[in-house]
């Protein structure tokens, strides 16, 4: 065999060893759904408007469309982005514990009366807590601690303080007491109870009040009634004194100033300024937080008009919101303004609870440089929440990111386990309603305001009576968190 014929059988065999196995085309994936672009907007929103944005990788379109596809559903890929902030010990967990989805498929929790946004609730607007009648007693009953102000309860008279004995004919709804501790199973039987009388059309009541009446009442379900935030106000007046009182569940809504929230506020500050009260009771203890502009509003009410151009407190935010020409204007500082029916006061003492959030602990904050305010609680501390939200819409999906904190005047922020209170170990007495001066809470508020009252209504000797009192030994339902909100501008 000739040289050439060898090395073309060489080139040949060895051009056929080498030759690859053509495999058929790889057909693509599955083209992307709606739930997808859901989600993946989802991702770009939060990423955008997140305190925490520096922890959540940047995507372009089609690595978030390849990043949702291991989530089944919107909150399981929220979690998945909440879990991407800073661990923070104190909740042993991600820092953020706040931003969540209303998938509602509805305008949400607000509603229009005259033109005016409000926001609404639904239900019964009815709060119960465990309560013994005696330190010796060996059941409970459950005690109305909370009636929300525009509810169907509030609109029939149901008032705080009254014990249930009958809910709907059934009067079985005492769970046991064992002298320390209540009995676990009667407490989840009589919760389911009370949970489902609170899901009927109509809810029937046997009560004793406050005041020792026995009263039936008859009660309509809601799907939607609106928030009245004002529970009470009033006027303390003493020979050395007059001391205001306000009790405010939540921080709705207040602007244009024909709202008619807005006209209680001014109606209610016009009459402390008449009584030029010096020292104000504000009673939080159930207060879940709100409307930005609404705590605003109530600082400048509250601070005197020499603070006026002062500062009240500062946003912090992330770089997209500091500098996006659609949203910087949102988180300029803020300034104390002059308003008319401003007060001249010295002293605020403020009645907290754990649940005492949000725009609750803003407003609390923002005093605090200027006021000599003074927690009253029962425990150590508020809820703790220095962060809040804008809504952003998502087709039918809204999305709350945690997206700005505040620090006041004196540089306090981050609070996360909540605010130090400088009175603790007061019992939020549910069994006196808002504004008794009898119920202890407000007694230690006007005893630490330097009032002179009888010693049996001392918050101190209280304790030593208390085989005749009734006693709180937990809540079963409570408000539902309001957030610290801010309308997009």
């Amino acid at each position: 065999m000739s040289l050439y014929k060898y090395l073309l059988f060489l080139f040949l065999g060895l051009l056929f060893a080498c030759k690859k196995e053509i495999k058929p085309p790889v057909e693509p994936g599955p083209e992307p759904t709606e739930d997808d672009h859901i989600k993946a907007d989802i991702y770009d929103y939060f990423n955008k408007y997140s305190l925490w944005t520096e922890q959540i990788p940047d995507l372009d379109e089609e690595g978030r469309l390849e990043f949702v596809k291991k989530y089944s559903s919107n909150n399981n890929l929220l979690a998945a982005l909440k879990n991407m902030t800073p661990f923070y010990a104190g909740y042993n967990g991600s820092i953020d514990r706040f931003s969540f989805l209303d998938e509602s498929n509805t305008e949400g929790n607000l509603s229009y009366a005259d033109g005016f946004r409000m926001d609404t609730n639904e239900g019964y607007g009815l709060y119960y807590g465990w309560g013994i009648l005696s330190s010796s007693a060996t059941v409970a009953y459950p005690v109305i601690f909370f009636v929300e102000g525009g509810s169907p309860a509030q609109k029939e008279g149901v008032t705080r303080g009254s014990i249930v004995y009958a809910v709907n004919d059934d009067e079985d709804i005492t769970v046991g007491y064992n002298g320390s501790n209540l009995n676990q199973a009667d407490v989840r039987r009589v919760g389911a109870k009370l949970e489902a009388a609170l899901e009927a059309n109509t809810l029937k009541l046997k009560v004793e009040t406050a005041s020792a009446e026995e009263k039936v009442f008859t009660i309509g379900y809601q799907n939607s009634y609106e928030i009245d935030p004002v529970i009470l106000d009033s006027v303390y007046t003493y020979p050395d004194k007059n001391i205001g009182y306000l009790a405010y569940s939540s921080f709705e809504e207040v602007w244009p100033n024909t709202h008619q929230n807005y006209i209680k506020l001014e109606e209610i500050f016009a009459s402390f300024k008449g009584a030029n009260i010096k020292d104000l009771i504000l009673d939080l203890r159930y207060n879940t937080g709100g409307y930005v502009s609404t705590a605003e509003y109530l600082a400048n009410k509250m601070v005197n008009a020499a603070n006026h151009d002062k500062l009240m407190f500062k946003y912090v935010v992330n770089e997209y919101l500091a500098t996006s020409s659609q949203h910087r204007s949102s988180f300029q500082d803020v300034y104390f303004e002059n308003q008319t029916n401003q007060l001249k006061l010295e002293n605020i003492y403020v009645l907290v609870t754990e649940q005492t959030a949000s725009a609750a602990e803003l407003l609390i904050s923002v005093l605090k440089p200027y006021l000599n305010v003074v927690l009253i609680a029962e425990t150590d501390r508020t809820y703790g929440k220095p962060v809040g939200f804008f809504a952003e819409e998502i087709e039918d999906i809204t999305l709350w990111a945690t997206s700005f904190k505040t620090i006041n005047a004196g540089g306090y922020t981050d609070y996360w386990d909540g605010m130090e209170v400088d009175i603790s170990g007061v019992n939020d007495y549910i069994f006196k309603d808002f504004g008794d001066p009898e119920e202890d809470m407000i007694a230690k508020a006007l005893e630490t305001a330097g009032v002179s009252i009888p010693t049996s209504l001392r918050a101190s000797s209280r304790k030593t009576s208390s085989a005749q009192r009734g006693v709180k030994l937990g809540i079963i339902n409570q408000p539902k968190e309001r957030n610290m909100l801010k309308k997009k501008d």
